[in-house]
Order: C-alpha cells, then structure tokens, then sequence
C-alpha cells in the first residue's frame, strides 16, 4: 500500500478504537493489523495516542471488501 507522509492535522488521524467502531471489530483486531504492517501509526503530539491515518484507514477498509466482493 503506498504511503506518503501525512500531516499532523488532528482531523486526519483517528485512534485505534475509533478505527474499530467503524468497521464494528475488537480494538484488538486492529493492534493486529498494526502489528502486521497493515496500517501505518504515529503517536501524535497532541494526545501521544496511537493515531491511525485516515487514509490508510479508507484503503485497508477498501481492500477488505474488494478481497470480499472477488471471494
């Protein structure tokens, strides 16, 4: 998955339970794809949590359901 460096812009990023809320998974099933190098972390300035991209976030999401969709 290509990466580029993202800005600090708080909008961007979300923390690890927010991304699972999204998807209605564990927290824990995305420490696992952070620990697999599926997603991309950051500890940001402002809160030091464990911040997930946005955009990242959206093409994990979209290679979830394109791995569905061609099961």
């Amino acid at each position: 998955m290509p990466y580029t460096t993202p800005s600090d812009i708080e909008a961007e990023w979300m923390k690890v339970t927010e991304a699972a809320a999204v998807i209605g998974v564990d927290p824990r099933t995305v420490k696992a794809m952070i620990r697999d190098g599926r997603l991309k972390v950051r500890a940001m300035q402002f809160d030091l949590a464990t911040r997930i991209h946005r955009g990242d976030w959206e093409a994990e999401l979209q290679r979830r359901m394109d791995a569905f969709a061609s099961a």
